[in-house]
């Protein structure tokens, strides 16, 4: 049976308003606006399921944002000014791919938890810019973690640089260059005696080893400040283009991770920055014989193909490349790229997984 919505302008404000996180999504909102007036959670999404038309079994919650702001006395299109604010760069074909900002396109990223005391000490989660510290209260406050950083200054520059920096590239806590420095780091941890830093990090965050689940919270500026160094178009284009051999690329991805964090290489760290610049190479290859379309042997653009293959091969550094600095290799007819329409609809992906 069709469900039918009531018009938002004939939906009654709660009686006790709350003001909204900068970000927040409407999920997070709606639970911390029935807190405040008495409500259940579930009550309350029940009755904004009902009034939007929305059917209650796992319903979604970001489409009954007009009703949503009824409710809580916003202004009408709070929410979707609020993500046009926050959303993240892609490359599209406005731009023929190339790396340029476009004022049309854009994604949220994936909503994460938000400071707990910005919240007031409630729950909610936000998808706005930046990453898993607070630069306010000085808090790690992403996967269930809650730890004080006023020790560790590093943090907060880490912050502002992903969500300034970072966040123009189209970098977030869930695109994959975040992860792919993280592995690096902790693959290099587990065979190298710690300095003083990190382990004055751990002792502070009671964490006895650094592994591939704590890498982030223990190295965050360090990973921040590589990849950094990772995505730049230069040292990306360096790292994966035919014109240099494997050895050379594999060994400046190793001195990048020992010069940030301050050590010496090891054979894990030799071994997982082969498994990275291989499958990156890989996918260029892959790009260079790219057609156009399945009907056609015609090359693809090769901005575009770029695209396409770091999709297809879950290699997240093809989409920080231009074509201004990388060899281009005699064109042999392979996969078609796909359509413009399916890659638009596309996320990044983080890379598989990677043993070492």
């Amino acid at each position: 049976m069709t469900r039918i919505a009531s018009p938002p302008d004939q939906v009654r404000s709660l009686p006790i308003a709350v003001r909204p996180l900068a970000g927040e999504t409407v999920t997070g909102y709606l639970a911390r606006l029935a807190n405040a007036n008495a409500l259940t959670p579930r009550l309350l999404r029940l009755h904004v399921t009902d009034i939007a038309g929305i059917s209650p079994y796992r319903p979604d919650l970001e489409r009954a944002a007009p009703w949503a702001e009824r409710l809580g006395g916003l202004p009408a299109g709070h929410f979707a000014r609020d993500i046009q604010r926050n959303s993240m760069y892609v490359r599209c074909h406005h731009h023929g791919w190339a790396p340029y900002q476009c004022r049309n396109c854009g994604y949220t990223q994936p909503a994460r938890a938000a400071c707990r005391r910005c919240a007031q000490g409630e729950e909610t989660t936000v998808h706005r810019r930046g990453g898993a510290v607070c630069n306010r209260h000085r808090r790690w406050h992403i996967e269930g973690g809650d730890h004080d950083l006023t020790a560790f200054p590093e943090y907060l520059h880490a912050e502002r640089c992903l969500s300034g920096t970072l966040w123009k590239r189209g970098i977030g806590l869930s695109t994959g260059e975040l992860q792919l420095a993280a592995v690096l780091v902790g693959h290099w941890t587990i065979d190298t005696v710690l300095n003083d830093r990190l382990r004055a990090r751990m002792t502070s965050f009671g964490i006895g080893a650094v592994d591939q689940d704590t890498a982030l919270l223990v190295a965050y500026p360090e990973i921040v400040s590589l990849t950094t160094v990772l995505t730049d178009p230069s040292f990306a284009s360096y790292l994966l283009t035919p014109r240099f051999s494997t050895a050379q690329q594999v060994w400046a991805l190793e001195a990048a991770v020992v010069t940030i964090m301050h050590g010496s290489t090891t054979q894990r760290l030799h071994e997982v920055a082969q498994q990275i610049v291989a499958r990156g190479k890989a996918a260029v290859e892959t790009a260079y014989g790219m057609r156009q379309r399945a009907t056609n042997k015609r090359p693809a653009a090769l901005e575009k193909a770029l695209i396409a293959s770091s999709d297809r091969h879950r290699a997240c550094l093809l989409r920080h490349l231009s074509t201004v600095r990388i060899q281009v290799l005699p064109y042999e007819p392979g996969v078609a790229a796909p359509r413009t329409r399916v890659l638009d609809r596309r996320r990044p992906q983080p890379d598989p997984a990677i043993s070492g």
